[in-house]
């Protein structure tokens, strides 16, 4: 018995290997049409990722605007920048002033970089006050995951 089922799960293995390879040779996808794969990828909630628009929000509109509105070499725009950074790569880094975040902020789905454009907007009620900008922030990381509840601006300073 155990050899009818080895022998089973190798065509088993050996009729996918197939399929993968077929699908890469013809202009349908492995699951089928192209509708049929948009449909699985609503289904599952993957957020769709427009590498154009991407570019166009984090260079065009959010770094411009960090540039504009946050003073240069402040320890404010070190702090703006961080929570940014982890709002668009959902990681803090290591050890939050240091170390690597494993994660690049110029990769987030444009859903992530809508949220900070969200929250700029928000901001802009207000745009003459960092601190509000980085509490926003800050509220929105923990909102999201992104960094403990108990983190607190201090932490970061």
């Amino acid at each position: 018995m155990s050899a009818a089922l080895s022998s089973e799960k190798l065509q088993q293995l050996q009729s996918a290997v197939d399929r993968i390879v077929e699908a890469r040779h013809s202009s349908e996808s492995l699951f089928g049409s192209q509708v049929v794969s948009e449909e699985i990828i609503r289904t599952m909630g993957i957020p769709v990722q427009d590498p154009q628009q991407s570019y166009e929000l984090y260079y065009n509109n959010i770094q411009k605007a960090l540039r504009k509105f946050l003073p240069p070499k402040t320890d404010y725009s070190k702090v703006v920048r961080e929570l940014v950074a982890i709002l668009l790569s959902h990681k803090e880094k290591e050890s939050i002033k240091a170390g690597t975040r494993g994660a690049d902020s110029r990769m987030a789905t444009t859903d992530d970089m809508s949220n900070l454009i969200d929250v700029l907007s928000e901001w802009a009620e207000t745009p003459e006050d960092i601190m509000s900008l980085i509490h926003i922030l800050l509220k929105k990381n923990k909102e999201l995951g992104y960094c403990p509840q108990e983190r607190q601006l201090a932490d970061f300073i």
